[in-house]
């Protein structure tokens, strides 16, 4: 792997970071008006000690949780990355060895004080928002996106805090905020995976009060534990009736199953992917009876989907990177190949794929943050959920995440395989050999459109936004030309208004097409590929504004490039829709 510094030596997530995101509004969201801050001086609580002041306050810790996390990722993971791949898991009678390397770099991770990045302060966390946490996840993940999936799991305390109660969350957090305790998700079972409304494993609730499970749960990353650490496995089960309503949500500590075995994968060859056995396995309810599925499970949708579509983007950042490498130190024909138009071709392409995914899936992770902040804000203020809900920036920002989170899934796990493809076609033979690493990239790579839901479940849950929203006076309509409406280059705005109004003109046609579902997929890519560009040229206009001479030579190259991509697609959409076959 090509090693260094990877936020640091990231031009482009640097730019982000500084001028893209707006943690102006997403920050004192987060930091509830830096409560956290005035707390600790009436308590000084020792939690607290960091906790930020102000939003620059905040901005500053976070870089330095970055630049940190971009020196391990970059230097300490990508460096182990292969001999743990070689190396990968060992399973016998129901229980899983890990890489020695891997077991190092996760107590790594816990004496920097930087594991429990998503976690609450008061319990050992760093109290990061979703885009922040994102960009942790951006770096690990193009180091190894096996490692970065274990740094994940702990980082399911997340969930318990926002759905456990107070004693369940003081049990657990603080633990897996230390490393002394992992993570797991159990919802899929062997024969329910996206359909999961028919989940079957049963709960029952004693005499004693104690709900205890039985079923068979597949799938299950880190079911396991990590190393000798156990892992509390958030369990979806049926408690009642069938159908959605009859599911409820439920922990349940490793030593209460069985693993009766782990997948041998394509890829992720660390990350142990676990058959996991309940039978009559001791359990606490997460929140609400009933709810488990309706509530608890679609709630975490959003982090869900936006935790694959950044691991995508640090996968296609990997291979991005060692593509460069490769075609700037092979020669052929008398010069480098990255002098050859063909292979320039390639690196132009990934170049701005790469930057048009971070693009989207930072904007995707404001939004969401913004969604969150903002209706705990009003809920707090209000302690009316469903005025709440009502609320006009309530419901645009509901209205957005929905849509942005499912094409930011679909648009970065689709391009990622995209551009790991290709990157290997530069290697030519020596590609499809493990002498480079990107081999490795390139198999990790393809369960990103798989699992957190295939590419064709996030069409289905793109495509009604896409459709209602781009109707006249609909919210996307109006949405994607206020974004517009800030560029000042008259020719960008026009071309990109020209682009909406192509896309809201196909609408109709996609309505009134039989088999519709057969090109949904190809209505969210070019929405993506629409979007992206405005994203794109709004970057480019920061740049120039800032005076940022190298990004905006940067960006005045891959915007008009994307631009042309996602115009090529747009028109091979036209011919799709109005074919009837």
């Amino acid at each position: 792997m090509v090693q260094g510094n990877y936020f640091d030596n990231n031009a482009d997530l640097v730019f982000t970071v500084d001028h893209f995101i707006d943690w102006a509004t997403i920050i004192p969201l987060k930091e509830e008006g830096f409560k956290d801050a005035a707390d600790f001086k009436k308590s000084g609580d020792k939690h607290l000690e960091f906790a930020p002041a102000s939003t620059d306050e905040a901005l500053e810790g976070y870089k330095a949780v970055w630049q940190q996390t971009g020196e391990l990722a970059g230097v300490e993971v990508a460096g182990a990355a292969r001999a743990m791949d070689k190396h990968g898991l060992k399973f016998n009678s129901g229980k899983v060895t890990f890489p020695p390397d891997m077991v190092r770099l996760v107590d790594l991770f816990v004496q920097s004080g930087l594991l429990g990045y998503a976690m609450g302060r008061h319990h050992g966390g760093l109290n990061m928002n979703l885009s922040a946490s994102s960009i942790v996840m951006e770096l690990v993940s193009r180091a190894d996106p096996a490692f970065g999936i274990a740094l994940g799991c702990y980082n399911l305390a997340e969930v318990i805090e926002r759905f456990g109660g107070e004693k369940m969350t003081d049990e657990w957090v603080p633990k897996m905020a230390a490393g002394e305790v992992t993570g797991a998700m159990a919802l899929t079972e062997p024969n329910y995976g996206s359909d999961l409304s028919r989940v079957m494993t049963r709960a029952v609730k004693g005499e004693d009060g104690v709900w205890r499970l039985t079923g068979t749960k597949r799938f299950i990353t880190h079911g396991c534990g990590m190393g000798d650490k156990p892992s509390v496995i958030l369990t979806l089960a049926r408690s009642g009736g069938a159908g959605a309503k009859g599911l409820s949500f439920f922990l349940v500590h490793s030593d209460e199953i069985e693993v009766a075995r782990i997948e041998e994968k394509l890829g992720l060859h660390i990350s142990p992917t676990c058959e996991i056995v309940f039978e009559n396995s001791k359990a606490e309810l997460i929140g609400e009876e009933g709810l488990g599925l309706v509530r608890y499970a679609m709630g975490m949708m959003n982090g869900a989907r936006m935790g694959i579509a950044v691991q995508s983007l640090g996968i296609a950042q990997a291979a991005h990177v060692e593509g460069i490498k490769y075609a700037s130190e092979r020669v052929q024909f008398g010069d480098t190949i990255d002098k050859l138009p063909a292979v320039r071709r390639i690196l132009d392409d990934n170049e701005a794929l790469c930057q048009g995914m971070r693009a989207l899936v930072y904007r995707a992770c404001e939004v969401v943050d913004h969604y969150d902040g903002l209706s705990a804000k009003l809920l707090k203020e209000t302690g009316d959920e469903r005025a709440v809900r009502k609320n006009e920036d309530v419901v645009r920002l509901d209205k957005l995440a929905k849509l942005l989170t499912p094409t930011a899934k679909l648009f970065c796990s689709e391009e990622a395989n995209f551009v790991a493809y290709h990157s290997l076609q530069i290697f030519g033979g020596s590609g499809y050999t493990e002498e480079y690493d990107i081999a490795k990239i390139y198999r990790d790579a393809r369960i990103c459109t798989i699992y957190e839901g295939t590419t064709q479940l996030q069409a289905v849950a793109a495509i009604g936004g896409i459709v209602e929203g781009l109707r006249e006076n609909g919210f996307l309509l109006g949405h994607l030309r206020g974004e517009i409406a800030k560029l000042s280059d008259a020719k960008a705005k026009s071309a990109l208004t020209a682009d909406v109004e192509t896309l809201a003109k196909l609408v109709p046609q996609y309505k009134e097409r039989e088999n519709k579902e057969a090109v949904s997929i190809d209505m969210v890519s070019a929405f993506a590929r629409v979007y992206v560009s405005i994203l794109l040229a709004q970057q480019l206009q920061i740049a120039q504004q800032k005076g940022l001479t190298d990004i905006a030579a940067s960006k005045a190259k891959v915007f008009p490039h994307f631009h042309v991509m996602s115009r090529r697609y747009l028109a091979g959409l036209a011919v799709a829709i109005s074919n009837a076959a």
